[in-house]
């Protein structure tokens, strides 16, 4: 009997709540032998020159990812769809194509079960503590968008607590945020009104924008709570370790996961009665009160600096990582290297194991524009990723049905587990669609919306290039000096690689610096003609003193440079290119019937065992030496 799967949906999974609410229920599910497939996305943004529309709507298409008719119940986060219109999008599939429960956490359709906590009571409460405990007369309120699913709840809150305390509720009194940390400034000006006196208290919908109203707060020589007291909601880690330890709503991620399995432990019972009519599950909220509201704090814990200090690190290491990963795309645009680069990657994103699948782009069906399919019916498995071994995908290209998710041989093991999938959608494209297995306490990092958009970037490159541009002839064009013929730069570095990719003991690779001499006298004298037939004879002769497997290129005016390899270790081969280049260019030279000598210096130096970390070193000893020669021949020519 195949084992029953729950379809969760969120958005931003990184987040603090999707990720301890999605970690628990993924054990819930375990313990009853119960797949989660996790379809997730991340969210919209704005920039300064607008919304990113068409990016967005890449990101809704996970929701046409799933056979909804598959799964045995149905879990969602419609909070976390912070994409215009995809919560209706949603819940008009979810009319359209499932026959299976479904329950919504925090918000949700009055048409599916819901397990949530009382935002207006728990907002209610918050407020009467202020003015009651405090004796706050001016309270100001960051709500989030007032379009957002919770934020009408607890609005309404504030709004009675005030109104029983006969408080006003003026123009400048309730400030529209966006539940992130980018509003603190414009929240305390709002708040201000054009004047200077700042409210007794701010009250904040979430803890994230709290805690960029004490970050203004301070800049602007403001103590909290001794001039202005601000609390928030949620309950997020960070609100424990700020300072000063905020005052919150703590609703326990875990906490929504045990209720929506006390409906799902009855709606997937035998008595089909049960699931007749939508059931609400309410969750207890508590307040959290700390020093930002001025009580004593007695909730927050000891902070660990060591702890502290490695989040920091590892912050770093995965900044540092995200300019990396764009970089590598960048080496090739094909398929095998961003796969890849995918792979090699892996680690940085926070979970062990990971499962990339294609869309069949050689289906005429998907491929077809009436159609208008997402993603094909067929998927291709490419590769499965681990970490264990950056430098090795295991390659499958293996098809099955994109309604099994991954083959069943993978998702069908001993043991129960959880599969997060990620859309991936270069703007409203999708190319197919990344999965990962987090291991026990593993979970997508904030990285993880980089990693997906580069590999969708670089999947897009290949295809465009690859349909509508000629491939193989534009790489050869941006790879090949236009007038030697010879590799150009990007053609070199491409080249070099492959070689030092196949390096082996035994063998020493050099690397020869070209510089032709008196170009410039030349192109003055004789004009640039003469010129650009002198740099074509250096480099016809270049070509003739290269052994199979050593490459050369002009790197633009006057410079060239060339790789050498010898299977002994006596470096007998840099002798011996050097002497034949010499020798065979002034033969040359000599037979061209033109009015100037045509030289070159050369330095060359040894690549030491390989080491692609040396290569600069190399090349930089390879131009000093290349210049000595240079002014030793100039010597000579006086």
């Amino acid at each position: 009997m195949a084992r029953r799967r729950i379809g969760l949906f969120m958005s931003e999974i990184s987040q603090y709540f999707q990720e301890y609410c999605g970690k628990a229920i993924i054990r819930l599910a375990a313990e009853r032998d119960i797949d989660v497939i996790i379809f997730s996305s991340f969210g919209s943004y704005s920039c300064p020159y607008g919304r990113n529309l068409l990016s967005e709507m890449g990101k809704k298409n996970i929701l046409h990812l799933p056979d909804y008719s598959t799964l045995d119940a149905i879990i969602a986060m419609p909070n976390s769809f912070d994409i215009y219109g995809m919560d209706s999008e949603f819940y008009e599939m979810l009319k359209k194509n499932a026959t299976c429960p479904v329950i919504c956490l925090q918000s949700g359709s009055p048409d599916h079960h819901l397990v949530s906590t009382d935002n207006r009571d728990t907002m209610y409460r918050m407020t009467k503590h202020f003015i009651e405990q405090h004796d706050h007369s001016t309270i100001c309120y960051m709500s989030g968008p007032f379009k957002s699913k919770d934020s009408p709840d607890r609005l309404h809150g504030f709004e009675q607590a005030m109104e029983e305390a006969g408080l006003p509720i003026r123009q400048n009194t309730i400030y529209e945020g966006n539940y992130w940390t980018n509003r603190g400034a414009r929240a305390l000006d709002f708040f201000l009104g054009g004047g200077d006196k700042y409210p007794d208290a701010i009250i904040c919908a979430n803890d994230y924008m709290a805690l960029s109203v004490i970050d203004e707060l301070k800049k602007r020589g403001l103590r909290v709570p001794d001039d202005v007291c601000v609390t928030g909601f949620d309950g997020i880690l960070e609100s424990e370790y700020s300072d000063p330890p905020l005052t919150t709503v703590k609703i326990k991620p875990e906490d929504y996961a045990i209720g929506a399995f006390e409906l799902l432990d009855k709606l997937l019972s035998e008595d089909a009665s049960l699931a007749a009519a939508p059931e609400t599950v309410t969750i207890p909220a508590d307040i959290i009160f700390r020093e930002s509201c001025g009580c004593p704090d007695t909730a927050t814990p000891f902070y660990d600096k060591a702890e502290g200090l490695r989040r920091i690190v590892q912050s770093d290491i995965l900044l540092r990582e995200a300019g990396r990963i764009t970089g590598d795309y960048q080496n090739k645009y094909d398929i095998d290297n961003a796969l890849s680069v995918a792979n090699y990657y892996l680690w940085t994103i926070g979970c062990s194991t990971g499962y990339l699948c294609l869309c069949d782009e050689t289906d005429p069906v998907f491929r077809s524009v009436e159609q208008n399919r997402i993603f094909s019916d067929e998927m291709i498995l490419m590769q499965i990723m681990r970490t264990e071994d950056q430098l090795a995908a295991e390659t499958v290209d293996m098809r099955f049905p994109r309604s099994e998710v991954l083959p069943h041989e993978l998702i069908g093991d001993s043991k129960p587990g959880g599969y997060i999938v990620f859309s991936i959608s270069y703007k409203n494209k999708s190319y197919g669609y990344l999965v990962l297995k987090p291991d026990e306490g593993e979970w997508p990092n904030a990285l993880t919306n980089t990693y997906i958009n580069a590999l969708a970037a670089a999947i897009e490159n290949f295809f465009y290039q690859d349909q509508f541009m000629e491939l193989a002839e534009i790489k050869r064009l941006s790879e090949t000096d236009p007038l030697t013929g010879l590799y150009n730069r990007r053609g070199f570095e491409n080249a070099l690689t492959e070689i030092l990719a196949s390096y082996s003991e035994g063998k020493t690779i050099s690397l020869a610096s070209i510089d032709m001499d008196n170009l410039k006298l030349i192109n003055d004298i004789y004009g640039h003609a003469d010129g650009d037939y002198a740099l074509k004879t250096l480099s016809d002769v270049l070509k003739t003193c290269l052994r199979d497997g050593e490459i050369c290129a002009r790197f633009g005016g006057d410079e060239f440079s060339a790789v050498l390899i010898s299977d002994h270790p006596d470096h007998d081969r840099i002798e011996e290119f050097a002497d034949i280049f010499g020798r065979r260019l002034s033969e040359v030279s000599k037979t061209t019937g033109k009015p100037y000598p045509i030289h070159a210096s050369v330095g060359i130096s040894d690549l030491k065992g390989g080491d692609t970390k040396h290569i600069f070193a190399c090349m930089q000893l390879a131009d000093e030496r290349m210049y000595v020669n240079k002014r030793n021949y100039k010597m000579t020519m006086r």
